[in-house]
């Protein structure tokens, strides 16, 4: 079955961080060159009953378009777990942004008919 192009190149992020600036570097990274599901000022945040512990993220970027280079800005202070989600090309263009920006290790990989998941950990290029 050949599948059909589309415009769109829809992928999910879904990320395990220590803290909402750590998920913040990472994800802000990916909203400087794709639009996102998130409003501006949408940013991650602490839920209560779970301060200290690992928190998931998640958010959906249209990756069809690359906007702008990637982001110099706020490295993690901790590692952080990253799945990517979507079709082979969305997935290898977040892969393509995240590695321009972060020291990244990849932890394995899952492809289907359509889609593939990667996963990877990502850490400040001086401290990783």
């Amino acid at each position: 079955m050949t599948r059909t192009p589309h415009n769109d190149e829809p992928a999910q992020v879904v990320l395990s961080a220590q803290s909402p600036a750590d998920a913040e570097a990472v994800l802000g990274t990916l909203r400087s060159c794709f639009a996102s599901d998130r409003a501006d000022g949408d940013t991650p945040h602490d839920e209560p009953s779970q301060p200290g512990h690992p928190t998931v993220w998640t958010e959906n970027f249209e990756t069809s378009e690359v906007r702008g280079d990637v982001r110099e800005g706020t490295q993690p202070d901790a590692p952080v777990t990253v799945n990517l989600q979507g079709s082979p090309l969305a997935v290898d263009r977040l892969r393509d942004v995240l590695t321009r920006a972060f020291a990244v290790r990849t932890e394995g990989t899952v492809s289907g008919d359509q889609e593939v998941e990667l996963q990877l950990v990502l850490e400040s290029p001086d401290n990783g």
